[in-house]
């Protein structure tokens, strides 16, 4: 049976010769598995630039419950984010998202409120013309809310963490600065230093393992640290 879907794309791996397996966080049906055949042969009916980390896109769906893997019928951009991609920090930003989702979200666990919440996301990210080496932890606090996790204050997550000996506490500054991201909208305004935005990544990824047994270690955190500005 055929649906109308929106979705985002997580990541693809090359299948066969000119096939490739896309994960996307769909608005229907979660995070699903699709076969997209053809699409690195000389001539293919969809372009694999449709198939990068974050890429929202418009699909018609093949859909069986419990299947391994589904099948695409008609796929196009949603909107366009020509800038995640072509910008270095934000593409790292996009990497580093994408795998979190992939190893948090479940299969066919629909959720449409984290989905739209995803899609603002994606396109704040996109249209940021200022600094936004703090978006992933905007992303992260507010996401957790949507996984069962949720905290409204960063004393929370600092208690948490120091009980279980997992760090040594925010300081003043660190706290202030999560607490404003739980308040507020993402603001380019708020620029600490690469030191104290290194901390408070690695703190929200130990809460996240916390809370979620199977979250293990994120290969693309290092270069998100690396590289984002």
């Amino acid at each position: 049976m055929l649906y109308k879907t929106r979705g985002i794309v997580l990541s693809y791996i090359k299948y066969s010769e000119t096939s490739i397996i896309v994960r996307i966080f769909t608005e229907l049906f979660g995070r699903q598995s699709y076969l997209i055949q053809g699409v690195r042969a000389k001539k293919p009916k969809h372009s694999i630039a449709l198939f990068q980390p974050l890429m929202p896109l418009d699909m018609v769906v093949y859909h069986k419950k419990q299947a391994n893997m589904q099948r695409v019928a008609e796929v196009k951009c949603h909107v366009p984010i020509s800038n995640i991609l072509e910008n270095m920090d934000k593409a790292a930003t996009a990497t580093f998202l994408t795998e979190l989702l992939t190893k948090v979200l479940h299969e066919e666990a629909q959720n449409e409120g984290l989905f739209r919440f995803f899609l603002r996301a994606v396109i704040a990210l996109n249209e940021l013309e200022a600094s936004h080496a703090l978006f992933h932890l905007y992303f992260m606090l507010h996401l957790c809310s949507y996984l069962g996790f949720g905290v409204k204050a960063a004393q929370e997550i600092d208690e948490q963490l120091v009980r279980l000996g997992l760090h040594q506490g925010f300081s003043r500054e660190e706290a202030g600065l999560l607490n404003t991201l739980l308040a507020n909208a993402f603001s380019p305004e708020l620029r600490p230093n690469k030191q104290i935005r290194r901390k408070l990544t690695a703190s929200l990824v130990k809460f996240y393992q916390l809370h979620i047994d199977s979250l293990d270690t994120l290969k693309s955190l290092k270069v998100l640290q690396e590289i984002s500005s």
